[in-house]
């Protein structure tokens, strides 16, 4: 699952290992009615095209000690771009996008998964950070109407 090269050993050097995973999972909100609702010890993973179930698996259950009981992946195929319908006929895309690749995981019975809870904007430190840059974005503008008063009307337009 790792292919990174450990770090070079010195001798006395106590030997530090670490799992370096070469791929990546983000978890994918699903449906909460419908057809397309999953049971509540399921959980919906966006991963790497590369990544089998049995790689899918090891990495939940040695990264996150997670109980996983089995795993389904589904390919989605990339949408494609036709430019005129004679090239969807003779099969010329014009573009393709990438496919992508699901991992359902099933937990354990008694698992239930919650979502991770978002950030409200209005809460976080960046917008609060925003907020701050647009104030003083406006206590600069408020000095622009004194630039250049002595000009009089040159460089405006007549009117």
């Amino acid at each position: 699952m790792a292919s990174r090269i450990a770090r070079l050993w010195q001798p006395g050097a106590p030997q530090t290992r670490s799992l370096l995973p070469d791929f990546w999972m983000a978890v994918v909100r699903s449906s909460t009615v419908g057809r397309a609702r999953l049971p509540a010890n399921c959980v919906k993973f966006e991963v790497d095209p590369r990544m089998s179930k049995h790689d899918v698996r090891e990495y939940l259950e040695k990264v996150y000690q997670a109980p996983v009981r089995s795993v389904r992946t589904e390919v989605q195929m990339g949408e494609i771009l036709w430019n005129s319908k004679t090239d969807y006929q003779y099969k010329k895309a014009m573009w393709k996008e990438e496919d992508k690749k699901y991992a359902y995981v099933f937990m354990e019975k008694n698992y239930k998964f919650v979502f991770p809870m978002e950030l409200t904007f209005s809460e976080s430190e960046e917008v609060r950070e925003i907020e701050k840059h647009k104030e003083q974005m406006e206590k600069i503008g408020e000095n622009s109407k004194f630039v250049n008063s002595d000009r009089g009307t040159v460089g405006r337009l007549l009117s």
